[in-house]
């Protein structure tokens, strides 16, 4: 026997439900976007202007003038540490795809073992190796230097920003056809001028933008100041001073308006860049036929030397690290101690399991509302799609600093409620790595012929189950691109996560802050390796089973 069709007034009836609850989910992500990525920002700007006017600009006046010497600060270490960022980011992606193979691997390695560790963390390895006590400075060479200060700083920042800035030029080279490179070397050019004159000019936007973005994201981090900067503040660490030592929510705000007008400023900077990298390397064919060329000549050994000593210091630092955890004290003689991992079992796992599951429910919850993000504005192209897209790309591009004080100021009273709560945590988690989600769902969206959508249409299917039964088989590398972004980057984040944190909340990335910024060096590594392990064991027990998954 064969199933009897629904009738025109079943399937009608069925559209409408479906219908009505598409319609019910754009209400529900548009509210979640308002509330939890834009509704902060605002709140934050509203702060700003307490008093009425007189009394904003009064307030903008006087903290501007004071921190006029921060302000130079930042700008300072932020135009070094990006110009170090896309120097090294360069090399290592050059080398990656032109140079030896085993010096790519392993410079691609260390910029991506990069990722999962924030630079505030570095700055321990630092310590240990150049401090006064230092295993190189004082236990190699006798020397008594001083690691605190701006070179500190600019040196954690530039190298560990450079992870994503190798993997936009990776994305950008990736799409140069080799073919130009070969013909130019049949033309006669060297090596180097062939790089110069056909691979620089191509990739230059994207290094513009990689710029652009490791600037931001050094003005903004307060965690590397604060652990090495010393007697050098800039404008984020004064902004963490003032919410954590003194309460100042509205001196905090003003400063935080310095970096949101940074943030959104490099943001249209950086997408007019990105297009203009698009159009230049529009039509090109990836390898073509000359995908053997391979870079040499001077360029070829410069940039291999500054890939290979990334990599070395990388190696190092982290071997620092792990040395730092099973040690007592510092120097080569400091003798061998399981202590620090004893004080973390006995009574410091329980911030170790929570910030797991903080970020195992920011990766889910973030990884559903991308996904509903990127259907309703590059998939149905509802009426606002660039403006829900722009709130939801907002707390990304937004310092930490300025999430932080934006949730404090919104969720703090009022039926929303949630500050010392899990729930503010995981939302602020969630918000944070939002617009990676989204992409990654508008990216496999693309991918998908909108014929399927007519068809299935066509064949009587209402917008639900067309989303349910076309599309959504096909995007689940999106979806594992999506968790696994979102779980590794909640399980390191703790920019805004450290304004929001009670006794009850403390997740481990937090407790390590704490322990590293109190001197605590041997218990700081010993959560430091811990974190580490279990973000790289679920990383790549998830690639392994995407891998397979693609078979």
């Amino acid at each position: 026997m064969t199933a009897t069709p629904p009738d025109n007034a079943t399937l009608r009836r069925r559209h409408r439900l479906q219908a009505v609850g598409a319609d019910g989910a754009l209400a529900l992500t548009v509210a979640l976007v308002a509330v939890f990525c834009a509704w902060p920002i605002v709140a934050m700007l509203a702060r700003s202007l307490d008093g009425g006017p007189a009394a904003a600009a009064a307030r903008f006046a006087k903290v501007l003038g004071d921190s006029s010497p921060l302000i130079a600060n930042s700008l300072f270490c932020g135009m070094l540490a990006a110009a170090l960022s896309c120097a090294v980011a360069l090399a290592v992606a050059v080398v990656g795809a032109f140079g030896p193979r085993r010096l790519g691997t392993a410079a691609r390695g260390a910029a991506l073992l990069s990722m999962v560790s924030p630079p505030f963390l570095a700055s321990l390895a630092y310590i240990q190796l150049f401090g006064r006590r230092g295993l190189v400075t004082h236990g190699l060479l006798g020397l008594s230097c001083d690691p605190y200060g701006w070179l500190g700083i600019v040196v954690m920042q530039g190298l560990f920003f450079c992870a994503v800035n190798v993997m936009l030029l990776q994305a950008s080279i990736s799409r140069i056809d080799r073919r130009l490179m070969a013909a130019a070397a049949d033309l006669g050019a060297s090596g180097t001028r062939v790089f110069l004159d056909v691979v620089m000019p191509l990739v230059r936007p994207t290094l513009a933008a990689c710029f652009l973005l490791t600037f931001v994201r050094s003005v903004s981090d307060y965690g590397t100041p604060v652990v090495i900067g010393g007697a050098f503040e800039t404008v984020a660490s004064r902004i963490y001073v003032q919410l954590t030592g003194y309460g100042d929510l509205a001196g905090a705000a003003v400063l935080n308006i310095c970096l949101l007008a940074c943030a959104v400023a490099a943001y249209g900077a950086r997408r007019h860049l990105d297009a203009k990298a698009e159009r230049l390397v529009a039509g090109t064919m990836g390898e073509g036929d000359a995908g053997t060329w391979r870079l040499t000549g001077p360029a070829a050994a410069v940039l291999s030397c500054v890939a290979c000593a990334f990599a070395a210091f990388v190696a190092v630092l982290y071997l620092a690290i792990v040395r730092c955890a099973f040690v007592r004290g510092m120097g080569w003689g400091a003798p061998f101690t399981l202590e620090n991992f004893r004080h973390l079992v006995d009574f410091d796992l329980a911030p170790l399991g929570r910030g797991m599951a903080y970020g195992a429910l920011a990766a889910l919850v973030g990884c559903a509302l991308g996904a509903a993000v990127a259907y309703f504005c590059h998939r149905r192209h509802v009426a606002g799609s660039p403006l829900l897209s722009f709130a939801a790309a907002m707390p990304y591009m937004l310092p930490g600093t300025c999430l932080g004080l934006g949730y404090i100021l919104s969720f703090n009273s009022g039926p929303l409620k949630l500050t010392g709560t899990g729930a503010v945590i995981v939302a602020v988690l969630a918000a944070r790595q939002l617009t990676v989600s989204v992409d990654a769902f508008s990216n496999a969206l693309g991918q998908v012929p909108r014929d399927l959508d007519r068809a299935a249409a066509d064949l009587g299917a209402g917008e639900l189950t067309c989303f349910s039964s076309v599309l959504w088989p096909n995007l689940r590398e999106a979806v594992a691109v999506s968790l696994l972004n979102g779980f590794s980057s909640a399980m390191m984040a703790y920019g805004a996560v450290v304004f929001l944190v009670a006794p009850s909340t403390k997740t481990g990335i937090v407790q390590l802050f704490d322990a590293l910024s109190g001197g605590r060096y041997g218990y700081a590594a010993a959560i430091a390796v811990v974190l580490i392990a279990i973000t790289l064991a679920v990383d790549l027990v998830s690639w392994r089973l995407a891998g397979r998954g693609r078979r």
